[in-house]
């Protein structure tokens, strides 16, 4: 998989989506998740003081809500991660070789 979503710790990152949307690093995974299906986008861009740190991708934030949970007893309390320590999950679990 070449898409992944992260968020670096406040340097800029280029991107080439570009758009008025965007997400915050602090926002819920339930609010991200809600935007981007209502927008209908895969992915967006992250940015923290008007500046773009990070892209989040719509089915990558859908596998963090089922990863290590069969029984789906931890989605209620996965929605309510914000997007920083989401992605932070992401990456370890799904690329734990990039560490």
């Amino acid at each position: 998989m070449k898409a992944i979503s992260f968020i670096t710790d406040g340097e800029p990152y280029p991107t080439e989506l570009k758009g008025p949307l965007c997400l915050h690093p602090d926002q819920l995974v339930l609010e991200a998740i809600e935007t981007m299906l209502e927008h209908d986008v895969e992915a967006l861009t992250v940015h923290e003081n008007d500046v773009c740190v990070g892209v989040v991708y719509l089915k990558e934030l859908l596998w963090f809500l089922t990863c290590d949970n069969k029984n789906y007893n931890l989605l209620f309390h996965k929605f309510n991660f914000d997007l920083r320590s989401a992605v932070a999950v992401i990456q370890r679990k799904l690329y734990p070789d990039q560490d």
